[in-house]
């Protein structure tokens, strides 16, 4: 018997993104947009850092997923940070170059995971990984403009307030008009106020948004900015939802890669004896297996000495485990990415929903596709009994010929 599904139609169905999230084609597109945006970050830092634009080490990407979140986001972004802040020109054209690549990427990759969470909570249909792909292409540049059209508001005013000051350079008369002119900086500021916060409140909204309404990028931030502040309540009590299941089920999650990581080590040790702990302390002081800091190191394995390898097969052991350890993290966090999209997607249309008095399983669908494919099922079978009474007038007994050879 098919499992029949429950959907709730209120925040109770926030707890369905832990299993959606699960989806194979998710974790693909999670798995796929993690890689590409690593080597996009890594090719890029490595590329303007040999152009002296930059002063860091494409290193710290990697060395992110090797460590664990517990001790390695606060290490990773203060390294970041002190390599970039405060930006000159050069310094800037990289930041902007990462910003744009990572936004390309996850516009496909994002674009496509809200679409098959978008038709599976509405319609109960699992897309292909193609369709999706397709349709995220085809949507591309609005999900690409739409976490940039508040940037883009918040630009446009500080360009103004930017104008107005250097009106103030002129002798005299500048300063008598931004003294007079000041109270419109003011109103200037609570703009760029106003649209960068709930800019970055609404952005979990504008990709659910383009992949069920398949709109544009000024639907998706329209629809973004109407439904916090329509509902903030609703909306600060769906994200308290959302973020305190997500980081038990993330917790789980590590704690299980932490937990597969470790007794594999154990049991092979206990079988290779003495040179798999040399090998493993190698592995440890390279990298934590902890995905959110679960013992992340052993008393012994934190007192231990530099270690060197003086065979390369040894060396290629280590090699081959950290590929693994590191393949298992990504898996970790490629299941963050497609928790949230499928959050937000549920959160989007429970919002629709209350806002809009719109039916959850109302979703954009392309009609003309469908209409095509029914129009040609018909014109063939209107076809067929034609042709058969051809056949039959033709040759009475109802026999063909044989066509020559």
């Amino acid at each position: 018997m098919a499992e029949v599904k429950t959907v709730r139609h209120d925040w109770r169905d926030i707890f369905r993104a832990f299993k959606m999230a699960f989806d194979p084609k998710k974790m693909f597109l999670g798995y796929a947009g993690l890689l590409a945006s690593l080597a996009w970050c890594v090719v890029t830092v490595a590329f303007f850092s040999a152009l002296k634009l930059v002063d860091t080490t494409p290193y710290i990407f990697i060395q992110f997923i090797l460590s664990s979140a517990k001790d390695g986001l606060s290490v990773f972004i203060k390294n970041l940070l002190s390599a970039l802040m405060p930006l000159d020109a050069g310094e800037f054209i990289v930041l902007l170059a990462l910003i744009m690549g990572l936004l390309a990427i996850w516009s496909l990759v994002g674009g496509a995971i809200t679409r098959i969470a978008a038709l599976d909570y509405a319609r109960d249909e699992s897309a292909r990984l193609r369709d999706a792909l397709k349709f995220a292409r085809k949507k591309f540049w609005s999900y690409f403009w739409s976490p940039l059209v508040p940037v883009i508001g918040v630009f446009f005013f500080a360009l103004c307030n930017v104008i107005g000051g250097l009106i103030g350079r002129i002798p005299v008369l500048g300063e008598v008009v931004v003294a007079l002119g000041f109270p419109l900086a003011l109103v200037s500021g609570f703009f760029m106020v106003f649209i960068g916060v709930i800019g970055a409140l609404g952005l979990c909204f504008m990709f659910p948004t383009i992949s069920a309404e398949g709109s544009d990028a000024f639907d998706a931030m329209s629809r973004a900015y109407s439904y916090v502040l329509s509902r903030p309540k609703q909306f600060l009590i769906y994200c308290t939802i959302n973020t305190l299941y997500g980081l038990i089920c993330l917790a789980v999650i590590a704690f299980v890669a932490w937990l597969m990581i470790r007794m594999a080590f154990l049991t092979v040790g206990a079988g290779m004896g003495q040179k798999f702990g040399l090998i493993q302390a190698y592995v440890s002081q390279t990298c934590n297996i902890a995905c959110l800091g679960f013992c992340s190191a052993s008393p012994t394995e934190a007192k231990t000495a530099a270690v060197s390898l003086d065979r390369w097969s040894l060396k290629f052991l280590a090699g081959t485990l950290l590929i693994y350890i590191f393949l298992i993290k990504m898996a970790v966090w490629s299941f963050v990415t497609t928790y949230l999209f499928s959050a937000k997607t549920i959160i989007y249309f429970l919002l629709r929903k209350e806002i809009d008095s719109t039916d959850v399983s109302d979703v954009y669908i392309e009609e003309k596709q469908e209409e095509a494919t029914a129009v040609t099922s018909n014109t063939e079978a209107e076809k067929l009994p034609s042709s058969i009474k051809d056949i039959t007038e033709n040759h009475p007994s109802g026999e063909g010929t044989k066509p020559n050879t």
